[in-house]
């Protein structure tokens, strides 16, 4: 909460937020970004202006009037102060003391010294303010407990094998990696087969379209239309594994110069 607040304000709106938790949830909140205003010792008790930001949204809960049942020993009182807050629409305006007739004229509020702080039950009887007790216990000191390290792992003996295998392995000549492997050269060979079947395709198409076009009068743009169709024919999947196929065939049967 705000250092701007005394240290009894403090401590009295922590037990006032406890102790109205369903009536104003957002007490602790409001308080947390408030600033003090008006201070005055009643002579019978105090008050405290707190003035809440008025951008905060407030919430569902709109209740208005005085609420609280916190006590707390004060100064050199022989009874207890008896706080409540004021609120309107849920919004905290401000922080009441009430002495129950006591003199506090002579009381300094903003030094005073207190303790015994306590709220009251249903039946009127005291329960005392522990904010420690109150806390529950975070689920992350149960991990700091926990011993989490893995158990030592006894030294195994490596195991030598001293066979005539290892020593065949230890005998064997260092393997000769190929720069490229029978499956990389494969492919490389397929695919120039691949290349060198549809370059042969266009070049007949070609061919066919001219000799159309001249002897047969055929319009320009029917040839246009039939090298559209015959590029879609060829990008299908279907018509690509054949071609693959039969550049595979031709490349079985390529005649390659021998070394001498």
């Amino acid at each position: 909460m705000s250092a701007r607040f005394t240290k009894l304000e403090r401590e009295i709106m922590a037990a006032m937020a406890h102790d109205l938790r369903h009536v104003a949830p957002d007490l602790a909140g409001q308080f947390e970004e408030s600033l003090p205003g008006t201070r005055r010792n009643t002579g019978s008790g105090l008050f405290s202006e707190v003035i809440v930001s008025s951008r905060r949204p407030l919430s569902a809960e709109r209740a208005t009037g005085f609420f609280g049942t916190v006590h707390a020993m004060v100064g050199d009182l022989p009874d207890p102060i008896a706080f409540q807050v004021e609120l309107r629409e849920g919004r905290l305006l401000a922080l009441h003391g009430d002495a129950y007739g006591q003199d506090t004229r002579a009381i300094d509020f903003t030094t005073v010294a207190f303790d015994q702080v306590f709220t009251l039950n249903d039946q009127g009887e005291s329960i005392a303010f522990d904010p420690a007790a109150l806390m529950r216990p975070s689920p992350l000191l149960a991990l700091h407990r926990y011993d989490d390290r893995e158990p030592a792992r006894p030294e195994e003996t490596p195991l030598v094998n001293h066979g005539p295998l290892q020593r065949l392995q230890d005998d064997r000549p260092p393997a000769l990696l190929p720069e490229t492997s029978p499956v990389e050269a494969r492919t490389d060979a397929d695919r120039e087969a691949m290349n060198s079947l549809l370059i042969g395709i266009w070049v007949i198409a070609a061919v066919v379209a001219l000799l159309m076009i001249v002897f047969a009068r055929v319009s320009f743009v029917l040839v246009i239309i039939g090298a559209i169709w015959l590029g879609a024919l060829l990008r299908k999947p279907m018509v690509r594994a054949a071609l693959a196929r039969a550049a595979r065939s031709f490349g079985r049967y390529e005649v390659r110069p021998t070394d001498i």
